[in-house]
């Protein structure tokens, strides 16, 4: 959800119109809206904390605290902003999807689907709930639920390039590349800008050994998220895949530089130094990965340009 939409959700709120803040309040508040609007986050946050205060059960206020927050990264922040906002108005959607967001990264995975699990069937056209209970039930590890969803949504909203995207990455898993590559190839033809397709299309190739093909969709992909590690460590790989070792190491210290932390991107740099007979920056490498190692890597999440981040 961008800022102008979050704005006019906010605004157009019945009890917006309804209530009379006092001066101090309203002067808070309307300053708030006014950095939210323009990207100021540091500054909307100074505002809008003065506004609860002023008024700690302002809905409005609590909700763009919330959003603000968000913006900023402090998720434990934000997740106390919108839970406020939540208990003010449970009605409210869009605080609702906010907040589930948020419990997701943090890996609050359960509150987020016991928020969205309700909702699913009671608003059955409501595509970003599908998309973030989808995401939920996968990075909870339970993609069982996660694919059923995605076959209920592919009904639902047959013309959404992300839900034919969720359930061409869920049909893989079982081995049935060539129902992925039809949903992902179908996600390109209806949304062609959209560059998570191409990424996955790349993967299910890759995993196919088809790397020539492949590297094309991966280069389509990375046109558009020139950043994405996993995009980069998948060309990696499928240039591995044609024994192209110097373009695979290039791409692989490109997915290094985008994402320093990944333990991902160490352990396959240290696979292909080992490969190149360099067993110092292998180990180097190797030693990095376990330090960097995340004891939830072992569920299988989404890519992370597949998540929905209402946030924006």
């Amino acid at each position: 959800m961008n800022t102008l939409l979050l704005l006019a959700s906010l605004l157009t709120f019945p009890a917006f119109a309804q209530q009379r803040p006092t001066e101090a309040f309203e002067e808070l508040f309307k300053q708030g809206v006014l950095y939210f609007s323009q990207e100021q986050f540091p500054a909307a946050r100074s505002y809008l904390e003065k506004a609860v205060a002023a008024r700690p059960r302002s809905f409005q206020a609590r909700f763009l605290l919330g959003a603000t927050l968000v913006q900023l990264n402090e998720t434990e922040g934000a997740i106390r902003a919108l839970q406020a906002a939540h208990q003010l108005n449970p009605k409210h959607a869009d605080a609702l999807k906010l907040l589930a967001a948020q419990y997701a990264g943090a890996r609050r995975f359960q509150e987020a689907m016991a928020l969205l699990r309700p909702l699913v069937d009671a608003a059955p056209f409501d595509e970003e709930l599908h998309l973030l209970l989808i995401q939920a039930f996968q990075s909870s590890g339970d993609s069982g639920s996660a694919f059923d969803l995605a076959q209920k949504a592919a009904r639902r909203f047959p013309a959404s390039s992300q839900v034919a995207c969720w359930l061409g990455f869920q049909l893989q898993f079982s081995g049935r590349y060539q129902e992925s590559k039809k949903y992902l190839r179908k996600a390109i033809a209806l949304d062609p800008s959209y560059p998570v397709s191409y990424y996955l299309l790349a993967d299910v190739l890759l995993k196919e050994e088809n790397y020539k093909e492949a590297i094309g969709y991966f280069r389509q992909a990375i046109a558009s998220m020139p950043d994405d590690a996993e995009a980069l460590m998948g060309l990696s790989r499928a240039w591995l895949g044609l024994n192209q070792t110097a373009q695979a190491l290039q791409e692989l210290q490109k997915a290094a530089q985008a994402a320093p932390q990944d333990a991902r991107v160490h352990l396959q740099l240290s696979r292909l130094y080992f490969r190149l007979g360099d067993e110092t920056r292998a180990q180097q490498e190797a030693d990095l990965a376990l330090r960097l190692r995340d004891p939830q890597s072992i569920l299988v999440e989404a890519p992370a340009a597949l998540r929905t981040r209402p946030s924006r």
